[in-house]
């Protein structure tokens, strides 16, 4: 190394004379970048392979809820009720490029979107019906707007399912974490958007945000 003009230097590369030249290593790092076609720092993919399917049980009653959750952790702060490899699981793996929005109307929550890739919403319902037992009324009384119904439930808590009209492709699952509390998981993938890990089953990649939500949840 020497010093000239105020500014160290490295010495690489012998010259034809013999003698040594200074190098800048601004200049090696971008010979390098060049010959390997600049593939430096490309995102790798979080998960290493697909993940599981959801683990779903048969309906259980709407209420009284046995085992049921506390929303204030999703309160708090909705967008971050999943893990980065969640979202990768859900969205699109390496999930860099995800964004993130904000809620809808009557409900607190959180959206996950990118480029030609699902889109996700968790919300917290709270205008009514807010809790399953007024969901599941609603449905009895009008049920030509819930196609697709299917009661189940996951880890304990009683989901119901449907394939809402108002969005093409996706699948609405509202969990009751609670007596008087319930969380809405919709899901969509269609035409390009088809999902990385759940192709076109947009229950599916539904059912294992569920999972995600009320494993997180329960560790709140």
């Amino acid at each position: 190394m020497i010093r000239g003009n105020g500014r160290l230097s490295l010495m690489l590369f012998p010259s034809e004379d013999g003698k040594r030249k200074p190098v800048r290593v601004a200049v090696i790092l971008a010979s390098m970048l060049f010959v390997t076609g600049c593939g430096i720092g490309k995102p790798k993919p979080l998960l290493s392979g697909p993940p599981a399917a959801a683990q779903v049980g048969p309906a259980i009653p709407v209420a009284p809820v046995e085992r049921p959750l506390e929303s204030a952790r999703f309160s708090r702060f909705p967008c971050g009720i999943l893990e980065s490899d969640q979202v990768a699981a859900l969205i699109v793996d390496p999930p860099e490029k995800v964004a993130r929005g904000g809620g809808r109307e009557g409900m607190l929550g959180c959206a996950w979107s990118a480029p030609n890739k699902p889109t996700l919403g968790i919300y917290h319902a709270v205008v009514k019906p807010n809790n399953l037992a007024e969901l599941v009324e609603v449905k009895e009384g009008n049920p030509q707007q819930y196609p697709g119904w299917r009661e189940l439930s996951i880890d304990g808590i009683p989901v119901a399912e449907y394939v809402p009209r108002y969005i093409p492709g996706a699948c609405d699952l509202y969990l009751g974490i609670s007596d008087t509390e319930m969380l809405l998981v919709e899901y969509a993938v269609n035409g390009p958007s088809s999902s990385q890990y759940w192709g076109d089953d947009s229950c599916a990649g539904a059912r294992k945000a569920a999972e995600f939500v009320i494993a997180n949840l329960r560790r709140a």
